[in-house]
Protein backbone atom coordinates (compact mmCIF):
# COMPACT_ATOMS: atom_id res chain seq x y z
CA UNK A 1 0.00 0.00 0.00
CA UNK A 2 2.75 2.51 0.52
CA UNK A 3 4.73 1.33 -2.24
CA UNK A 4 1.32 2.09 -4.66
CA UNK A 5 0.87 5.74 -2.79
CA UNK A 6 4.86 6.45 -3.20
CA UNK A 7 4.23 5.54 -6.85
CA UNK A 8 1.27 7.76 -7.38
CA UNK A 9 2.79 10.78 -5.35
CA UNK A 10 5.55 10.52 -7.67
CA UNK A 11 3.38 10.65 -10.60
CA UNK A 12 1.65 13.79 -9.80
CA UNK A 13 5.01 15.34 -8.75
CA UNK A 14 6.50 14.49 -12.42
CA UNK A 15 3.19 15.85 -14.19
CA UNK A 16 3.58 19.02 -11.91
CA UNK A 17 7.24 19.40 -13.15
CA UNK A 18 6.31 19.09 -16.76
CA UNK A 19 2.78 21.48 -16.49
CA UNK A 20 3.33 24.86 -18.54
CA UNK A 21 0.97 27.77 -18.77
CA UNK A 22 1.01 30.01 -21.96
CA UNK A 23 -0.43 32.59 -23.59
CA UNK A 24 -0.05 33.86 -26.62
CA UNK A 25 -1.42 35.77 -29.83
CA UNK A 26 -2.61 35.31 -33.49
CA UNK A 27 -3.56 36.92 -36.28
CA UNK A 28 -5.42 35.14 -38.97
CA UNK A 29 -6.94 34.99 -42.53
CA UNK A 30 -9.68 32.61 -43.92
CA UNK A 31 -11.24 31.57 -47.13
CA UNK A 32 -14.45 30.31 -47.60
CA UNK A 33 -15.17 26.32 -47.37
CA UNK A 34 -18.16 24.52 -47.90
CA UNK A 35 -19.19 27.66 -49.97
CA UNK A 36 -23.20 27.97 -50.75
CA UNK A 37 -25.28 30.42 -53.24
CA UNK A 38 -24.68 33.33 -50.98
CA UNK A 39 -25.97 36.00 -53.90
CA UNK A 40 -26.66 36.40 -57.75
CA UNK A 41 -26.01 38.64 -60.61
CA UNK A 42 -27.94 39.26 -63.19
CA UNK A 43 -28.55 41.45 -66.21
CA UNK A 44 -30.99 41.64 -69.31
CA UNK A 45 -30.45 38.30 -71.01
CA UNK A 46 -28.79 36.10 -67.55
CA UNK A 47 -28.60 35.59 -64.35
CA UNK A 48 -25.65 33.16 -62.01
CA UNK A 49 -25.33 32.63 -58.59
CA UNK A 50 -22.44 34.22 -56.74
CA UNK A 51 -21.05 31.00 -54.68
CA UNK A 52 -19.11 31.24 -51.35
CA UNK A 53 -19.21 31.77 -47.76
CA UNK A 54 -19.67 34.27 -44.84
CA UNK A 55 -16.28 33.01 -43.29
CA UNK A 56 -13.73 34.85 -45.26
CA UNK A 57 -12.43 37.10 -43.75
CA UNK A 58 -9.56 38.14 -40.79
CA UNK A 59 -9.26 36.81 -37.21
CA UNK A 60 -7.19 38.71 -34.90
CA UNK A 61 -6.89 36.69 -31.39
CA UNK A 62 -5.63 35.76 -27.78
CA UNK A 63 -4.73 32.66 -26.36
CA UNK A 64 -4.70 30.96 -22.73
CA UNK A 65 -3.43 27.22 -22.38
CA UNK A 66 -2.15 24.81 -19.72
CA UNK A 67 -0.19 21.49 -20.74
CA UNK A 68 -0.52 18.66 -18.15
CA UNK A 69 2.63 17.14 -19.17
CA UNK A 70 4.71 17.37 -22.44
CA UNK A 71 2.59 16.39 -24.63
CA UNK A 72 -1.55 16.99 -23.73
CA UNK A 73 -2.92 20.32 -23.13
CA UNK A 74 -6.05 22.69 -23.06
CA UNK A 75 -6.52 26.19 -24.83
CA UNK A 76 -8.80 28.97 -24.83
CA UNK A 77 -8.74 31.12 -27.74
CA UNK A 78 -10.53 34.35 -27.95
CA UNK A 79 -10.99 35.76 -31.30
CA UNK A 80 -12.60 38.41 -32.78
CA UNK A 81 -14.02 37.56 -36.83
CA UNK A 82 -13.76 40.58 -39.24
CA UNK A 83 -15.54 39.08 -42.39
CA UNK A 84 -14.62 40.22 -45.79
CA UNK A 85 -17.56 42.23 -47.56
CA UNK A 86 -19.64 40.03 -49.97
CA UNK A 87 -21.55 40.70 -52.49
CA UNK A 88 -25.17 39.49 -52.29
CA UNK A 89 -26.84 40.97 -55.35
CA UNK A 90 -25.27 42.47 -58.47
CA UNK A 91 -28.27 43.33 -60.71
CA UNK A 92 -27.70 45.97 -63.73
CA UNK A 93 -31.07 45.50 -65.98
CA UNK A 94 -32.53 47.80 -68.53
CA UNK A 95 -34.51 50.39 -66.05
CA UNK A 96 -33.50 48.80 -62.65
CA UNK A 97 -30.03 48.43 -60.67
CA UNK A 98 -29.18 46.47 -57.43
CA UNK A 99 -26.01 46.31 -55.64
CA UNK A 100 -26.10 44.76 -52.30
CA UNK A 101 -23.26 43.85 -49.74
CA UNK A 102 -23.28 41.68 -46.81
CA UNK A 103 -20.29 42.12 -44.09
CA UNK A 104 -20.12 40.01 -40.45
CA UNK A 105 -18.11 40.11 -37.48
CA UNK A 106 -18.66 38.16 -34.44
CA UNK A 107 -16.54 37.65 -31.03
CA UNK A 108 -15.85 33.78 -30.95
CA UNK A 109 -14.57 31.68 -27.65
CA UNK A 110 -13.15 28.42 -29.08
CA UNK A 111 -11.99 25.54 -26.34
CA UNK A 112 -10.11 23.13 -27.39
CA UNK A 113 -7.75 19.52 -26.59
CA UNK A 114 -4.53 19.99 -27.90
CA UNK A 115 -1.80 17.99 -28.33
CA UNK A 116 2.00 18.50 -29.58
CA UNK A 117 4.91 16.58 -29.98
CA UNK A 118 8.72 16.65 -29.22
CA UNK A 119 9.68 18.26 -33.07
CA UNK A 120 7.28 21.03 -32.56
CA UNK A 121 4.35 19.65 -34.44
CA UNK A 122 0.81 20.04 -32.88
CA UNK A 123 -2.88 19.81 -33.66
CA UNK A 124 -6.11 21.29 -31.65
CA UNK A 125 -9.31 19.98 -32.00
CA UNK A 126 -12.50 21.60 -30.39
CA UNK A 127 -15.70 24.00 -30.80
CA UNK A 128 -16.28 26.96 -32.07
CA UNK A 129 -18.69 29.47 -29.60
CA UNK A 130 -20.02 32.70 -31.50
CA UNK A 131 -20.81 34.39 -28.27
CA UNK A 132 -22.07 37.62 -29.76
CA UNK A 133 -21.95 38.64 -33.67
CA UNK A 134 -24.20 40.37 -36.82
CA UNK A 135 -24.13 40.69 -40.18
CA UNK A 136 -24.98 44.32 -41.82
CA UNK A 137 -26.04 44.26 -44.80
CA UNK A 138 -26.27 47.54 -47.36
CA UNK A 139 -28.57 47.67 -50.16
CA UNK A 140 -29.25 50.57 -53.12
CA UNK A 141 -31.49 50.48 -55.47
CA UNK A 142 -32.26 52.46 -58.54
CA UNK A 143 -35.56 52.48 -60.43
CA UNK A 144 -36.04 54.03 -63.77
CA UNK A 145 -39.37 55.70 -63.80
CA UNK A 146 -39.39 56.77 -67.19
CA UNK A 147 -39.29 60.43 -68.02
CA UNK A 148 -35.99 61.36 -66.72
CA UNK A 149 -37.53 59.89 -63.05
CA UNK A 150 -35.42 57.83 -60.99
CA UNK A 151 -35.82 56.79 -57.58
CA UNK A 152 -33.03 55.66 -55.04
CA UNK A 153 -33.60 53.14 -52.13
CA UNK A 154 -30.79 53.08 -49.89
CA UNK A 155 -31.30 50.31 -47.23
CA UNK A 156 -29.06 49.25 -44.15
CA UNK A 157 -30.31 45.95 -42.12
CA UNK A 158 -28.74 44.51 -39.51
CA UNK A 159 -28.93 40.28 -38.85
CA UNK A 160 -28.44 38.32 -35.77
CA UNK A 161 -28.45 34.74 -35.34
CA UNK A 162 -29.41 32.11 -33.08
CA UNK A 163 -26.92 30.54 -30.64
CA UNK A 164 -24.63 28.46 -32.57
CA UNK A 165 -21.53 25.65 -32.13
CA UNK A 166 -19.23 24.62 -34.62
CA UNK A 167 -15.80 22.53 -35.06
CA UNK A 168 -12.57 23.69 -34.81
CA UNK A 169 -9.29 21.91 -35.98
CA UNK A 170 -5.91 23.01 -36.32
CA UNK A 171 -2.42 21.54 -37.37
CA UNK A 172 0.53 23.53 -36.88
CA UNK A 173 4.40 23.89 -35.88
CA UNK A 174 6.16 26.16 -33.51
CA UNK A 175 9.86 27.23 -33.20
CA UNK A 176 11.60 28.53 -30.20
CA UNK A 177 12.78 32.26 -30.34
CA UNK A 178 13.89 31.78 -27.15
CA UNK A 179 13.78 30.05 -24.05
CA UNK A 180 10.41 30.90 -23.27
CA UNK A 181 8.98 32.91 -26.41
CA UNK A 182 7.86 30.44 -29.22
CA UNK A 183 6.49 31.42 -32.97
CA UNK A 184 3.47 29.29 -34.18
CA UNK A 185 2.09 29.43 -38.25
CA UNK A 186 -1.07 26.81 -38.66
CA UNK A 187 -3.84 25.77 -40.67
CA UNK A 188 -6.99 25.61 -39.38
CA UNK A 189 -10.31 24.65 -40.40
CA UNK A 190 -13.95 26.17 -39.17
CA UNK A 191 -16.91 24.21 -39.72
CA UNK A 192 -20.29 26.88 -38.45
CA UNK A 193 -23.34 27.24 -39.74
CA UNK A 194 -25.45 30.06 -37.87
CA UNK A 195 -29.43 30.13 -37.93
CA UNK A 196 -31.38 33.12 -38.27
CA UNK A 197 -32.70 34.88 -35.33
CA UNK A 198 -33.59 38.44 -35.80
CA UNK A 199 -33.29 41.26 -37.89
CA UNK A 200 -33.51 45.04 -37.91
CA UNK A 201 -33.88 48.07 -40.70
CA UNK A 202 -31.75 50.66 -39.24
CA UNK A 203 -31.27 52.98 -42.66
CA UNK A 204 -33.66 53.46 -44.99
CA UNK A 205 -33.42 56.68 -47.29
CA UNK A 206 -35.91 57.64 -50.73
CA UNK A 207 -33.64 60.00 -52.97
CA UNK A 208 -31.74 60.58 -50.01
CA UNK A 209 -34.98 61.73 -48.16
CA UNK A 210 -34.40 59.70 -44.67
CA UNK A 211 -37.74 57.24 -44.23
CA UNK A 212 -37.13 55.38 -41.28
CA UNK A 213 -39.55 57.22 -39.11
CA UNK A 214 -42.43 56.33 -41.71
CA UNK A 215 -42.19 52.38 -41.33
CA UNK A 216 -43.94 50.38 -39.06
CA UNK A 217 -42.33 47.63 -36.53
CA UNK A 218 -43.24 45.14 -38.92
CA UNK A 219 -41.66 46.80 -42.02
CA UNK A 220 -38.63 47.80 -40.00
CA UNK A 221 -37.95 44.17 -37.60
CA UNK A 222 -38.26 40.44 -38.56
CA UNK A 223 -38.13 37.90 -36.34
CA UNK A 224 -37.26 34.56 -37.75
CA UNK A 225 -39.12 31.11 -36.84
CA UNK A 226 -39.16 27.92 -38.20
CA UNK A 227 -42.80 26.99 -38.62
CA UNK A 228 -45.73 29.49 -40.07
CA UNK A 229 -49.19 29.22 -39.21
CA UNK A 230 -52.14 31.12 -38.90
CA UNK A 231 -51.02 32.26 -35.99
CA UNK A 232 -47.94 33.86 -36.70
CA UNK A 233 -47.18 37.67 -37.59
CA UNK A 234 -47.05 37.47 -41.50
CA UNK A 235 -50.41 38.00 -42.86
CA UNK A 236 -50.15 34.03 -44.49
CA UNK A 237 -52.93 31.85 -43.63
CA UNK A 238 -55.52 34.69 -44.02
CA UNK A 239 -53.79 36.01 -40.79
CA UNK A 240 -53.90 39.99 -40.89
CA UNK A 241 -50.80 41.17 -38.97
CA UNK A 242 -49.89 43.19 -36.74
CA UNK A 243 -48.37 46.50 -38.02
CA UNK A 244 -47.05 47.14 -34.52
CA UNK A 245 -44.87 43.37 -34.09
CA UNK A 246 -41.98 41.85 -35.46
CA UNK A 247 -42.64 40.26 -39.23
CA UNK A 248 -42.20 36.23 -38.32
CA UNK A 249 -40.43 34.68 -41.45
CA UNK A 250 -39.46 31.26 -42.19
CA UNK A 251 -35.88 30.83 -40.60
CA UNK A 252 -32.47 29.94 -43.03
CA UNK A 253 -28.83 29.38 -41.96
CA UNK A 254 -25.68 31.07 -43.59
CA UNK A 255 -22.46 29.21 -43.72
CA UNK A 256 -19.24 30.27 -41.96
CA UNK A 257 -17.24 27.46 -42.53
CA UNK A 258 -13.11 28.37 -43.51
CA UNK A 259 -9.92 27.06 -44.26
CA UNK A 260 -7.46 29.42 -42.30
CA UNK A 261 -3.74 30.25 -41.87
CA UNK A 262 -2.94 31.41 -38.52
CA UNK A 263 0.29 32.87 -37.30
CA UNK A 264 1.41 34.05 -33.83
CA UNK A 265 3.52 34.17 -30.78
CA UNK A 266 3.58 32.19 -27.60
CA UNK A 267 5.08 32.79 -24.15
CA UNK A 268 5.56 29.91 -21.90
CA UNK A 269 5.52 30.30 -18.02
Amino acid sequence: MKKNLLMIIAMFIATGLSAQFYAGVKLGYGFGAQKTDIGFTQTDNSQENIWGSMGQGFTPGLKVGFFFNDNIGIEMQMNYFMGATITAADVNMTGYTNSTTAQSSQFRLIPALVYKTDLGLYGRFGMVLPVTGKTIVEKTEVTDMGGGVTVTEEAIQEFKGSFSMGFAGAIGYEFEISDALMFFGEFEYIGLNIKGNTSTVTQYNVNGADQLAAMTTYQKETTFVDALDATSNNGAYNNTPDMAVARDVMRSSTGYSSFRINVGVSMYF
